[in-house]
């Protein structure tokens, strides 16, 4: 993450040699149909883990009545995994807790107050708004239901 200005420098000058038939040292490690150099054991243990992700779906969550302001859970909601944020006056706010770039779940991250998505680095705000893509939108609006709204 945060190398967009780099790479999109170099993206577009081996665009331009390509156009003007240039040779361009770069052209073979930007070609979209690459394939993984070096260890390939290493590419397939990532994609795994990538993968493994969504395993998360399946697994439980967090208590609410454990959630302080400021802060945020992914909580299990029936069959949905929420993400869940008490602002400082204690009000509930919660988004569903699938990114919408590739649908895994996302993650709390205390230092930056923001919701993390741990497979391609999408980034939300604790209201869910979007930060930064891959993704394009934000987190879709759920109803936790009164019961869960009085602050923990």
């Amino acid at each position: 993450m945060g190398n967009g200005l780099t790479h999109g420098t170099i993206g577009g000058r081996v665009i331009r040699d390509l156009i003007l038939g240039r040779e361009n040292a770069w052209v073979d490690l930007y070609d979209a149909n690459r394939l993984p150099r070096g260890n390939r054991l290493e590419w397939i243990k990532e994609g795994i883990s990538a993968a493994g992700h969504l395993g998360e779906w399946v697994t439980g969550g967090d208590d609410l009545s454990d959630l302080a302001p400021g802060e945020g859970a992914v909580v299990r909601h029936g069959l949905k995994k929420l993400a869940v944020y008490r602002d400082d006056q204690g009000t509930l706010h919660a988004r569903t807790a699938r990114c919408p770039h590739f649908g895994c779940v996302v993650h709390w991250n205390t230092g930056e107050k923001s919701w993390d998505c741990p497979c391609h680095g999408s980034r939300f705000t604790a209201f869910g708004e979007l930060l930064h893509g891959p993704a394009r939108v934000g987190l879709a609006v759920e109803e936790l239901g009164q019961d869960a709204q009085s602050p923990g």
